[in-house]
């Protein structure tokens, strides 16, 4: 092989890299990304969507969806409570997401981190802003009954 071949065939490469990394890129700028967040007052805000808490009840909680295709990443700090995951991943259920990875974190002596991704069934319809209200709401009615 003379070094003439061997150069050819480095810039071929590179060329077919780089059509690759455009053509990975344009892919990208299709993929459907929606995300919500509801967060504690004293919070500073981000690029992500928000809603800030009415009463000391809400702000136990903080609850973040982020959706990319058919997937859909969950994450929600609150309380211990008993069962609390058992019944996040129902009710995930319920409106027709299926788990396929879930993480839960002790953080202090109260509270847990809990991170789920979730993929869409074909029933699942609602936005991200629905699902974190709706996984607020469930939340807060949970914290009302152990009270």
């Amino acid at each position: 092989m003379d070094k003439a071949h061997v150069l050819r065939e480095a810039v071929n490469y590179t060329k077919q890299l780089q059509e690759r990394v455009k053509e990975l890129e344009n892919q990208n700028k299709y993929k459907r990304v929606d995300s919500s967040r509801f967060i504690r007052k004293s919070e500073a805000s981000s690029s992500i969507s928000t809603e800030k808490c009415e009463t000391n009840k809400e702000s136990l909680f903080e609850v973040e969806a982020r959706v990319l295709d058919e997937e859909v990443l969950i994450g929600i700090h609150c309380e211990k409570q008993k069962e609390i995951v058992f019944k996040i991943h129902n009710l995930l259920q319920k409106l027709h997401l299926s788990t396929t990875t879930s993480s839960v974190l002790p953080f202090g002596t109260s509270t847990l981190i809990i991170n789920i991704i979730a993929q869409m069934d074909e029933e699942y319809s609602m936005t991200m802003d629905e699902l974190v209200k709706k996984l607020r709401e469930y939340l807060l009615e949970m914290y009302d009954i152990h009270q």
